[in-house]
């Protein structure tokens, strides 16, 4: 992503760190490089991702859906006149009140994965279309998703029947092979568990109308360069050999690759040290960590690309960690990072394809400086 725009932005500006700025013409970007590679599928944003209202009127703006996952996404959604027909309530973990409040207020799309949850719907969301998610593979993600949610194909199978027999319209199946997913073999293994739900529903004569493949589709990090092009003709080429002349379409629910390489962090530095006079590599202390934004580093999970400002000195390896007096506030120690040798407190740095998953996580944890949003 081109970030010419933040940085002319920042050097511009005199903002206290740390902070995220957002580039709404590459969020807008992301979103259409994804509909011209997926050009028959309908994309819902996860709203989860980063519920900013700028974002959020950005993506309506360019004809967007939006996966909610809860009452305060819908609210957020619904006070910038979004449709409620173009949400869907997409969490399978929804309380009986909230499903009422929700289909009170028009929406009509509901996930489940259980047969509890598929009675919630019943009781207070009559007449609701619903899609159940499976439980697929999730290795390679790096942060996955898949234990938590979803049922086995056999289940799904008993369930898409029973809500035929509810007052409920069961349209689609939806799966998720976890986020950052690498390995493009999960989506098509979690395809063909579709399929066989698909057929044995068939035969049923329960005809559903779409399969939800969640999101997952990677974006550059630093120990990672993703190729959109090749991966969605890959995907593509996937869906059509599994469903062949099927009349079934096709849903995205993207979050991180829409928003992630659309912001970056600057962070100051607040301390170099050393433990012991022999140690080899520095602990460099940001101020920014785990609590206040990069909870995604929970086992150096999400590696981002960290650049010095205005510093091209030699470099050697670090630990990283954030400014909160809690011990597991360490954001990379096993991962090579390295920074110059000659970083100090004060110096800044930036955070790369940091727009997804960091101010959503942002927490009061010690009083320290919030992490802010600044939209161009």
């Amino acid at each position: 992503m081109n970030i010419i725009n933040i940085n002319k932005f920042i050097k511009n500006s005199k903002l206290e760190t740390p902070f995220l700025v957002i580039d709404l013409s590459l969020v807008s970007r992301s979103y259409n490089n994804l509909k011209k590679f997926f050009p028959k599928s309908r994309i819902y944003y996860a709203v989860k991702a980063n519920p900013a209202i700028e974002i959020l009127n950005c993506l309506k703006n360019e004809g967007s859906y939006f996966d909610v996952s809860s009452k305060n996404e819908i609210k957020l959604c619904l006070s910038q006149s979004i449709n409620p027909a173009y949400l869907s309530f997409g969490n399978t973990i929804k309380k009986e009140k909230d499903i009422l409040w929700a289909h009170k207020k028009g929406i009509k799309l509901f996930a489940f994965d259980s047969i509890d949850e598929l009675n919630k719907i019943e009781n207070n969301a009559k007449n609701s279309k619903v899609f159940c998610r499976l439980q697929v593979p999730n290795q390679g993600a790096n942060w996955p998703l898949s234990k938590k949610f979803g049922c086995s194909v056999s289940m799904a199978k008993e369930l898409m029947v029973e809500a035929s027999k509810k007052k409920l319209i069961p349209v689609g199946l939806s799966f998720h092979v976890g986020s950052q997913q690498v390995n493009i073999n999960r989506w098509i293994e979690s395809l063909k568990l579709c399929f066989e739900v698909y057929s044995s529903l068939k035969e049923k004569n329960i005809f559903i109308d779409f399969i939800n493949i969640g999101g997952g589709i990677p974006v550059n990090y630093d120990d990672f360069n993703f190729n959109l092009k090749s991966f969605s003709q890959k995907l593509n080429k996937s869906i059509k050999s599994i469903f062949g002349r099927s009349p079934i379409n096709i849903i995205l629910e993207p979050g991180r690759s829409i928003v992630a390489e659309a912001g970056i962090i600057e962070s100051e530095v607040i301390l170099v040290s050393k433990k012991h006079d022999s140690d080899n590599k520095r602990w460099v202390y940001l101020d920014i960590g785990r609590f206040g934004g990069l909870a995604e580093t929970e086992s150096e999970a999400i590696r981002y690309k960290i650049s010095p400002v205005n510093n091209n000195s030699k470099c050697s390896p670090v630990n990283i960690a954030g400014p909160s007096c809690d011990g597991a506030d360490i954001i990379y120690e096993k991962y090579n990072y390295e920074l110059p040798n000659n970083l100090k407190s004060g110096d800044k740095v930036i955070i790369y394809s940091a727009g997804a998953y960091t101010s959503v996580y942002v927490s009061d944890f010690n009083g320290l400086q919030r992490l802010k949003e600044y939209f161009i």
